[in-house]
């Protein structure tokens, strides 16, 4: 098992090549399964075009389900005893992803809330502007999780870190990618920084936009990530990888 390496390769089969107990953290950042083939209609403002990612598509909820239960039916065996799965989802996706990990027998810790008051508005107006999304977290063992408190005060500014995180969604010219479901920096320092410690291994089995794995290497923790699309990894994250490896460690958390 080489470390600090991205795989093109689908995270259910490469999770059953990982040994047991092997990482401390899993971050997910699944397909929430929202995206449509084809664009709407809507009498107000005509053409909608969406998500339309194919790795987002699915034939049927069943078929979603599916996929979300294989992936996450792996995830316990290759966590340690103090191990943690956060994934994230929207207002949907995640209560599908928390039947799932209920299954496997792991134990709930909390709900994280990101909001983002630049959110756009909703063109259908058929329902509330959807401004939010939601990481569920998950420990292996009842007792003894990793949960660096006082690190996390610091990277708040001295203040309690709080289960509701007002991040601004829009990213700086150095950080934004075309990725059409990038999630801000900030989130993921968060999540590295609090539930991870110096030195160890985290998996990131959707890499995305690589915003996990630069939150690793500047925060001095060991990583292994796969990503199915190959234009994602060449266009995105190796680009992110090589700058955050000419910087310095920015953090002593």
């Amino acid at each position: 098992m080489e470390l600090n390496q991205i795989y093109q390769r689908d995270c259910r089969e490469y999770m059953q090549s990982l040994p047991d107990a092997c990482v401390s953290l899993i971050i997910a950042d699944p397909p929430y399964g929202i995206s449509k083939q084809k664009a709407f209609s809507d009498r107000s403002h005509g053409v909608i075009t969406g998500m339309s990612e194919s790795w987002d598509i699915f034939g049927s909820d069943s078929e979603y389900c599916d996929f979300t239960r294989k992936w996450v039916s792996q995830t316990k065996r290759i966590l340690k005893e103090n191990g943690s799965i956060i994934v994230w989802g929207n207002y949907i996706s995640i209560f599908k992803v928390q039947k799932y990990l209920e299954e496997t027998g792991m134990y709930y810790k909390g709900l994280i809330t990101w909001v983002k008051r630049d959110s756009p508005p909703n063109a259908t107006r058929r329902s509330y502007a959807l401004s939010a999304e939601y990481a569920v977290w998950y420990c292996k063992s009842k007792t003894g999780w990793i949960f660096n408190h006082d690190n996390l005060k610091r990277l708040n500014g001295g203040k309690q870190m709080r289960d509701f995180w007002d991040i601004p969604k829009t990213m700086t010219k150095q950080e934004y990618t075309k990725h059409r479901t990038q999630k801000k920096y900030e989130t993921a320092e968060r999540l590295v920084v609090g539930h991870s410690r110096k030195g160890d291994l985290i998996y990131i089995p959707f890499a995305g936009s690589g915003t996990e794995i630069e939150a690793c290497i500047r925060n001095g923790r060991n990583w292994l990530a796969t990503e199915m699309e190959k234009s994602y990894i060449e266009d995105f994250i190796v680009p992110r990888i090589k700058t955050a490896m000419k910087m310095q460690t920015t953090t002593n958390y």
